[in-house]
């Protein structure tokens, strides 16, 4: 881990059609996922990182009817992009050419856009294809259980252990997940892994 120095990060690249965060301070690229410097003078270091729950507004309110909400105002390109992004996401997801062209050699196991959940717990990887998820499921991991459901009210994946606790997750697309996870086992219906 790095030590606490303050730094400001802002999208820098793509490789493997992910988003490459560069800092303003030492201009070292990091893996916006795992938070590791991958070039730069940092290389090597890792920051924290934490999941990011995904939800709609209607649902934190229902969770939280208390709960403050912020919102900015949306730049234009944002909108239109947001637009095309959701059409293109219910009929199987879109790639822009350029995030294409930064991908090398695909693990061809699922389907590039497929969507689902990739949970890691340890140095352990393993991705929960939504079309496969509807009923939820429970599993054994370690010596744990962890339960994969979907929200009734965001439509999102999400795990969790029989005690609550949450291991890291991310609802992602599988090319993303794959590269980032290379090798990583998938879920194929029962409780074992591909």
């Amino acid at each position: 881990m790095i030590d606490a120095a303050l730094h400001h990060f802002s999208a820098g690249g793509l490789f493997n059609g992910l988003v490459l965060l560069i800092d303003d301070e030492s201009k070292t690229y990091w893996d916006h996922i795992t938070g590791e410097a991958v070039h730069g003078p940092m290389k090597g270091k890792r920051l924290d990182a934490w999941p990011v729950d995904m939800t709609t507004v209607a649902a934190a309110l229902e969770n939280d009817p208390e709960i403050t909400l912020a919102r900015r105002p949306v730049h234009p390109f944002a909108r239109v992009f947001g637009f095309l992004h959701r059409n293109a996401f219910r009929h199987g997801g879109f790639l822009p050419p350029r995030f294409r062209g930064t991908m090398g050699p695909e693990d061809k196991r699922l389907e590039r856009m497929a969507h689902g959940l990739g949970v890691v717990v340890g140095d352990e990887a393993r991705f929960f294809n939504m079309a496969d998820l509807q009923g939820g499921i429970s599993l054994d991991w370690g010596a744990r259980r962890m339960a994969v459901t979907i929200s009734g009210q965001n439509r999102v994946p999400a795990a969790a252990w029989e005690d609550g606790e949450r291991p890291f997750q991310l609802f992602t697309r599988w090319y993303g997940f794959s590269y980032t996870y290379p090798g990583c086992a998938i879920w194929d219906g029962g409780e074992g892994a591909q």
